[in-house]
């Protein structure tokens, strides 16, 4: 059964950027939890994990607003296909764009990981908490927004390849890249996502892929600290 979609929404280019700011503002707690008493930090971590649900609940009732009728569709054979297949054309692409960073700009990684290492390596907490919502909230999050209400709430109708672009764009964008090459490379990410949301027409196509990907990251970083 075919979902019917809404026509373009001019207010929903205003519900990503609210997005994109309530996603940095849930953030902030991370800074309380490398001090304080256990409870201090206990407090903090539930307005840490609670901030992170509730933008997720936004971000998922605005993507089913973008649809007039909505009935989830599993995932297929040919899904997953595609999807292991996006995937592995985008490792071997950020591969080559990691390689060229460390030769141009002299980073063996990208400042957006570098940020995210820093910020786990000052306590237990933030290490276990930043991988949970890494792994479980984020992928939710950045593909609602991303991926759902940029591409069929803002974009929809505008042919193929434009609604792609922007996503990779926008999605490149929110992970403050410092050289251009470690820019492409999210940019890169962004559009594999972007791919594989147009050729399914499923969220949870993306969410999968975005959470995988994050798990393979944080397991790396985890393992650097």
């Amino acid at each position: 059964m075919q979902n019917e979609k809404r026509p373009a929404n001019a207010r929903n280019w205003l519900w990503v950027i609210l997005l994109v700011i309530l996603a940095n503002l849930v953030q902030l707690p991370l800074v309380q939890l490398s001090h304080g008493t256990t409870g201090h930090q206990l407090v903090w971590a539930i307005i840490y994990l609670g901030g992170f649900g509730i933008a997720v609940g936004l971000a998922a009732w605005r993507y089913r607003k973008l649809w007039r009728t909505y009935h989830y569709r599993r995932l297929t054979r040919q899904d997953w296909k595609l999807m292991v297949g996006a995937y592995l054309a985008m490792l071997v692409a950020e591969e080559g764009l990691n390689y060229l960073n460390m030769v141009l700009a002299h980073q063996t990684t990208t400042a957006n990981n570098r940020a995210i290492a820093t910020l786990m390596g000052q306590s237990p907490w933030v290490m276990v908490l930043m991988a949970i919502t890494a792994i479980c909230a984020s992928p939710f999050l950045e593909e609602f927004t991303f991926r759902g209400i940029l591409m069929d709430g803002c974009l929809s109708g505008m042919g193929r390849w434009l609604p792609i672009l922007a996503s990779a764009i926008a999605f490149s964008l929110v992970h403050l890249s410092t050289t251009w090459v470690s820019g492409l490379l999210y940019a890169v990410m962004g559009g594999t996502f972007a791919y594989v949301y147009q050729r399914t027409g499923k969220i949870q196509a993306t969410i999968v892929l975005h959470g995988f990907n994050n798990l393979l990251a944080m397991g790396l970083l985890v393992l650097t600290l």
